[in-house]
């Protein structure tokens, strides 16, 4: 048997004692099997993202092949998403809080409730946003500062529909030497939300200056917004 076989034998095992359900279990496998593949971009038709059990999350990390998450849990108001290779990334209204699997994991970011992502898009302002965050290389109390603002209206192309989509953008700068001396302390986050429901419908987060852009697209919430508009 080799290495890969076990490594996802050994994550649906792991998904079978977290969820606990036979019916929840086996729609883990099913849509988990989509990513059990040759190391190209995942891709899914409208039909089998409306047919699975569970929400399912387009995932590219830099230039990595895009990969295929599954809601595993709601917990507190907060998504966390599983992929094959064990990767889990905890989402709080759009914004990723924790991460593990990872190189350097993101562990703890503070003041999440004054988060200006969590007004979005209702409000049509600039705003700022201070916070620190603790990783797992060792960091701990790393401030964080960002910046918001609109940034127009942009369609998105989905299953050879469109999406219009209003754009915000997140200045970040990260004003603290540290581990992070020596490059680049600043970069844009941006965040895609329907312009009809305000929904959040794809991101691209960079959790610091040393770490590969996450672009996350919610191609669930988006086949729901196709079928709604088909009707």
């Amino acid at each position: 048997m080799n290495l890969n076989v076990i490594r996802n034998l050994a994550l649906l095992i792991m998904l079978g004692a977290l969820v606990g359900c036979a019916g929840t279990y086996r729609a883990y496998v099913d849509m988990l099997s989509y990513a059990f593949t040759p190391p190209t971009d995942a891709s899914l038709s409208l039909a089998q993202v409306n047919a699975s059990a569970t929400d399912l999350l387009y995932l590219r990390h830099g230039d990595r092949p895009q990969a295929v998450l599954a809601l595993a849990f709601i917990e507190q108001q907060q998504h966390k998403w599983i992929s094959a290779d064990g990767v889990l990334l905890v989402l709080e209204q759009g914004r990723l809080v924790r991460t593990s699997g990872l190189s350097n994991d993101l562990l703890y970011l503070t003041n999440r409730a004054a988060d200006p992502l969590k007004r979005l898009p209702d409000e049509l302002f600039r705003a700022s946003w201070l916070r620190l965050a603790d990783w797992s290389k060792g960091e701990y109390g790393y401030q964080i500062n960002s910046e918001f603002k609109a940034a127009g209206l942009q369609d998105l192309a989905f299953f050879d529909q469109s999406i219009k989509t209003l754009v915000f953008e997140e200045r970040v700068e990260y004003p603290n030497q540290a581990n992070f001396i020596g490059v680049n302390k600043s970069f844009n986050n941006t965040y895609w939300f329907d312009s009809a429901t305000g929904l959040l419908v794809q991101s691209r987060q960079q959790l610091s200056p040393q770490t590969d852009p996450i672009e996350m697209t919610y191609i669930s919430r988006i086949g729901r917004l196709l079928q709604a508009h088909s009707l």
